[in-house]
């Protein structure tokens, strides 16, 4: 007949055995092989800007580099690019007139796109800001291929001289696919890295070669 500390004792070997931790060292991990890269580039109207305040508009998607590949052409390494976060800064200048201490940030009319506008202008008291940041689910701030076949929502930027434009871009790597291209350019260096500099008047902070690209 079992004692009743000989069935306590089979239970408890039991559940020990249950219990064994697994091994994870021979365990594979998750990988993701398409990874979200993030960039943080920021712009400024130099001072030799012929006027005192920049107004542009670029389609999306909005690349954040390329590399040059002949003098003429740069290859754009992506799959898919979107826009995450615009922020606009813009100092007071006390001799300069409200155009000349306004920034602004325009979603235009286009295709699924809600046209909206913000504006902000800077004052003895306070800097001018802006800062709008978009879901993957805003037509704005979807995944759009590098591709010039699409009609996507375009977005406009009015800058001052003194204001600074930080543009936070996701992207996906190309691997092992055809790259897209930006052509149009002359006397390029190559091989380069090229920042998108978004207009030929706007300069990247802290980068030593930029040009308009354009996806």
């Amino acid at each position: 007949m079992t004692t009743k500390q000989q069935r306590r004792n089979g239970v408890n070997r039991r559940a020990t055995k249950n219990k064994s931790p697994e091994n994870d060292d021979n365990r594979i991990p998750p990988f993701i092989s398409d990874p979200v890269l993030t960039l943080v580039q920021r712009y400024y109207v130099p001072s030799a800007y012929g006027s005192e305040s920049l107004a542009f508009t670029k389609e999306l998607p909005i690349v954040p580099f390329g590399i040059s590949d002949t003098g003429s052409t740069i290859l754009l390494p992506f799959k898919s690019c979107r826009l995450k976060r615009v922020k606009l800064w813009c100092m007071y200048r006390s001799d300069k007139d409200i155009a000349a201490n306004t920034i602004n940030l325009t979603i235009e009319d286009r295709r699924l796109a809600r046209p909206i506008e913000w504006s902000d202008t800077a004052s003895f008291s306070s800097n001018a800001f802006i800062s709008k940041k978009f879901s993957k689910y805003d037509p704005v701030g979807q995944w759009y291929l590098t591709s010039n076949s699409e009609t996507n929502p375009e977005i406009s930027f009015q800058m001052p001289k003194g204001a600074v434009l930080e543009l936070t871009i996701d992207y996906i790597q190309a691997d092992g696919q055809g790259l897209g291209t930006s052509g149009g350019h002359s006397g390029l260096s190559y091989p380069r890295v090229y920042t998108n500099t978004l207009n030929a008047s706007l300069s990247a902070i802290g980068k030593s070669f930029g040009t308009v690209l354009t996806a």
